[in-house]
């Protein structure tokens, strides 16, 4: 085992470890929190972790059918005190589940239900007029005054996060197999700063063949690569929230203000269930980039805003003739057959 891989194991076994051990720590909960703000804070900023096995008792007590499966694991973990160490946790208005948990939170809170962090919002919006850009400006700025962050602070974060995105994409570039490695790069970096290990480690790379995107919600971990490498195929790209992709392209350094350049910059690039984007040509875009040979759509009973987009992917993908599986309403911890499916479909493939 490499040193890599032994800062993943341990980061990954005990995901909100290095926060504690930072101290003055905040935490986040969705995709579209922009790390330019994160970075810029001064403090150790990190996802909240989520347990796709754990038993969920006291946030079952609260949480309606609907709520994803990882707000019930974060939500329990919450009500049992284990984040009171955190100075706060952003909640992002632009994931369903994320808001309503937030709200839920406040009310536990409230009633003193729970104790722990002081929850926030951000209140990006990602509809496709000015206004929407304005609001989403103006929340990066109502954040940044309650993290007391400056606005040489932000130009610090601009570029902090660019140099992430060299990194992240560079990697991106030359991944090979295993892809259940890219996927622990991908979580733990949500959880751990590992740029510098990352920067000088000697990854896989070379030739890879029986070559597939896995798209959809995202999986609580590496189960779904791990299916997908026992076919004798190679996961070469997600086209979910939580890749490597997920901070979107470079903010060019050409701009006045950076709350302003930080608001447009999210409200275009992040995704995020609310975003506008077209999700049938990206995954179209993911197949040609990573020359995949087929595209699995993975998609959990609870994200109801992305199963819009199924039937436009499905006809996106029969018009390219690209092999495909769909995959809906699905348990999270894929403990519906869900591996089992997948090498049927890839074992078929290959005949």
């Amino acid at each position: 085992m490499n040193a890599l891989e032994t800062l993943l194991d341990s980061v990954l076994a005990d995901p909100i470890g290095p926060a504690r051990a930072a101290g003055n720590a905040i935490a986040y909960v969705g995709a579209d929190i922009p790390a330019e703000l994160l970075l810029a804070s001064g403090r150790f900023a990190c996802h909240l972790p989520w347990n796709a096995d754990q038993a969920t008792p006291v946030a079952d007590r609260w949480l309606e059918s609907s709520f994803a499966p990882w707000a019930r694991s974060m939500l329990e973990d919450w009500a049992a005190g284990k984040f009171d160490f955190l100075e706060r946790v952003i909640f992002s208005r632009g994931d369903d589940s994320a808001q309503r948990l937030y709200y839920y939170v406040c009310e536990l809170q409230r009633r003193r239900e729970i104790g722990g962090p002081e929850p926030l919002i951000f209140d990006i919006s990602r509809i496709r007029r000015e206004t929407s850009i304005q609001r989403t400006i103006a929340a990066v700025r109502r954040l940044a005054e309650r993290l007391d962050i400056s606005d040489d602070q932000l130009r610090e974060g601009i570029d902090a996060a660019n140099r992430r995105r060299r990194l992240f994409a560079a990697i991106e570039a030359r991944r090979g197999a295993p892809a259940s490695l890219y996927e622990r790069i991908a979580r733990a970096s949500l959880f751990a700063d590992i740029d510098e290990a990352l920067a000088t480690a000697s990854l896989p790379d070379g030739e890879v063949e029986n070559r597939v995107v896995l798209a959809g919600s995202v999986p609580p971990d590496e189960r779904l690569h791990l299916a997908v490498e026992a076919a004798g195929w190679t996961v070469t790209g997600e086209a979910s929230d939580r890749s490597l992709t997920r901070f979107g392209p470079e903010i060019n350094g050409d701009y006045a203000d950076a709350a302003d350049a930080i608001g447009a910059h999210a409200h275009e690039f992040l995704p995020g269930a609310r975003s506008f984007a077209d999700r049938a040509a990206s995954l179209i875009d993911a197949a040609h980039r990573t020359r995949a040979g087929a595209v699995i759509l993975w998609l959990i009973e609870e994200d109801e805003g992305i199963a819009w987009n199924v039937p436009a992917q499905r006809a996106a993908l029969k018009a390219e003739g690209i092999p495909s599986l769909i995959m809906s309403r699905r348990r999270w911890d894929a403990s519906d057959g869900a591996g089992e499916e997948i090498a049927i479909f890839l074992e078929e493939l290959d005949a």
